[in-house]
């Protein structure tokens, strides 16, 4: 018999673990329909420090309306207003994409000659080069009465989603607390609070660093005289939601795009170091006042969780990398805890 106050340290029943492995398999093979479920839950983050503050003076419900009203608002601002521009840059990259790789071919010809085999590479993926089949492509993406019925599904369900997050995403988290054993509440609260305010805050300072970098970026490309400056600017700052990859996703282009429109070497140099004095500007500034804080991760926790979740998850895990690395990095702390308590560890009779 257990002495009174004693806690039972019972096995998790086989039958509990094996539905929540059912239930994380089929949210893994439910990712694309849940999409807009996780895109309200990032929303839901950026955007309850402002609810909470207006929810102060005219209540919450009033407060969520507001809030998704405005950022409806200015969503369909930035829209208006970025969108055909973007787009008329993207259709004439479409269009002189061949020229560009002949461009290309008669600056870099002599070079070419001397390496038959990357002159012969070079040939096929410029034979290969469809600018209306790429235009086709994205013209007719998702195209088809199934398709285009999800996604104005999807637009309509967003901005609903959203407010009952905002409005009840306290509610469901006390609803969840049901599910825990009575002696792990505490501990899975203070758990669950610790995540929440950690990953809050790296999305909001993620998005802010990814507009920032955008800004920047386009700036300075447009400044330097870059082929579709703005439109590259746009990549490297969305890109920057993977740490490291608009040295991959934007730099190389812009080099390309300007080598092609006849830059010298010595005018391609100062882009690759304006871009780099630009990126680290977000290495050194932007990303550990505004993310690192907020996250609580050291520089080398958010390479080795791009390595591990990139090499097992490919895209999706660059793209998560780092939320999955500080629900890792706070669970972890919790485990050290109870090690560093233990009475083996502290050498004492169990």
């Amino acid at each position: 018999m257990n002495r009174p106050g004693e806690h039972v340290r019972a096995r998790i029943p086989l039958g509990f673990l094996a539905v929540a492995i059912v239930s994380l398999v089929a949210l893994w093979f439910l990712r694309s329909a849940l999409a807009p479920f996780f895109l309200a839950l990032v929303l839901a983050y950026v955007l309850d420090p402002v609810v909470a503050r207006l929810a102060r003076r005219i209540g919450r419900e009033w407060a969520a309306v507001l809030v998704i009203l405005a950022a409806v608002l200015v969503g369909g601002l930035l829209v208006w207003g970025l969108v055909p521009r973007l787009w008329s840059q993207v259709a004439r990259l479409i269009e002189s994409l061949p020229q560009l790789g002949l461009r290309a071919q008669a600056r870099f010809q002599p070079w070419m000659t001397a390496h038959p085999a990357v002159q012969a590479r070079f040939r096929g993926a410029l034979d290969g080069l469809d600018p209306m089949a790429l235009a086709r492509e994205a013209g007719l993406a998702g195209a088809g009465l199934l398709g285009g019925f999800l996604k104005l599904i999807t637009l309509i369900l967003v901005p609903l989603i959203l407010y009952y997050l905002l409005m009840e995403g306290h509610r469901l988290l006390r609803a969840l607390d049901d599910l825990v054993p009575p002696r792990h509440l505490a501990r899975c609260q203070a758990l669950a609070a610790d995540i929440n305010r950690r990953l809050g805050g790296y999305i909001r300072g993620q998005l802010a660093v990814s507009l920032v970098m955008s800004f920047l970026q386009g700036l300075a490309f447009q400044i330097l005289g870059v082929p579709y400056a703005w439109l590259l600017g746009l990549v490297a700052g969305c890109s920057n939601v993977v740490p490291y990859s608009p040295y991959v996703t934007a730099l190389p282009p812009a080099l390309l795009f300007a080598a092609a429109n006849g830059a010298g070497g010595g005018r391609l140099l100062v882009m690759a170091l304006v871009f780099t004095a630009v990126q680290k500007l977000e290495t050194l500034y932007f990303t550990p006042v505004w993310v690192g804080r907020a996250s609580g991760l050291h520089p080398l926790e958010v390479l080795l969780a791009i390595l591990c979740f990139g090499y097992a998850f490919g895209l999706v895990g660059l793209i998560f990398a780092v939320p999955l690395m500080i629900v890792l990095k706070v669970l972890g702390q919790a485990a050290l805890e109870e090690y560093r308590s233990h009475p083996w560890f502290l050498g004492e009779e169990p």
